[in-house]
């Protein structure tokens, strides 16, 4: 049996892209409260490497994003507490990647559901093989979504849509996921990795003080409303336009180089 855990890896031909993969393989890559901790704690050391410009989530093998939490798990809840515990480090969790300053996307391929699909509504952007399917599973066994799923979901949906995945665990695919704009794009399945990767060595260059501010914009926009962020994002702008790297961009544009981008 294959022990569960979260595997990160660099590729050396994309080293400012970090892969943090679900590895479940008995179990639909579901999630433990160990994996779960590892995931929080490869967000908290990415925040403090500068080299880091992307981060991607994915399941291991073509199957399974991510099944949800581990049904063994669930069974093992016996007390308030471990409920509590539970209900802790899926927020945490959802934390630590929602205010992440990295890009963050989902590659998901397979089934994605329950919690795997609230990992993916925290991120920023989200690829998807034509295999795909989203699903809520929670009513089944008696629960609502717990980890931010359903107050996340309705954002992106219409309501009466939300409500059937939710009553009747209905699944989505990916056609309809990017006609709501749930996901950005669509490949197929044999081609999936590839293109995921093509995209993420680009977004690897992306200018990371702009993308920090970009990020920390929305943020004060959903919390705090427009006027707050308006203001946000002047001071940004102000801040930016004085970096190394928007002065040594402009002067790429201006002799027709490719902008490099060292986060100062």
């Amino acid at each position: 049996m294959s022990e569960p855990r979260v595997i990160a890896e660099r590729p050396p031909e994309a080293p400012g892209v970090l892969y943090l993969t679900f590895s479940n393989p008995d179990a639909f890559n579901s999630v433990t409260v160990e994996m779960r901790e590892e995931l929080i704690r490869q967000f908290t050391e990415a925040e403090k490497d500068d080299s880091i410009r992307v981060i991607v989530l994915q399941g291991a093998g073509d199957r399974c994003f991510c099944s949800g939490l581990s049904m063994d798990m669930l069974v093992d809840m016996n007390s308030l507490e471990d409920r509590y515990i539970q209900w802790d480090v899926g927020k945490r969790c959802r934390e630590a990647m929602e205010h992440s300053t990295k890009i963050v996307v989902a590659a998901v391929k397979g089934s994605c559901a329950g919690n795997g699909l609230e990992f993916v509504l925290c991120c920023d952007l989200v690829y998807c093989a034509d295999n795909t399917k989203f699903v809520l599973p929670e009513f089944n066994i008696g629960l609502t979504p717990g980890c931010g799923g359903a107050i996340s979901l309705h954002k992106h949906i219409p309501y009466h849509r939300f409500m059937e995945m939710v009553l009747f665990c209905d699944r989505m695919y990916p056609d309809e996921a990017k006609h709501y704009g749930f996901v950005n794009d669509i490949f197929a399945l044999d081609e999936f990795d590839y293109e995921v990767k093509k995209r993420m060595i680009q977004l690897s260059k992306t200018a990371p003080l702009a993308v920090k501010g970009l990020k920390e914009q929305f943020r004060i926009q959903e919390t705090l409303g427009f006027e707050a962020a308006y203001r946000k994002e002047m001071e940004n702008s102000l801040k930016l336009m004085d970096t190394n790297d928007f002065k040594n961009a402009v002067m790429s544009f201006i002799n027709k180089e490719n902008p490099i981008f060292y986060g100062n």
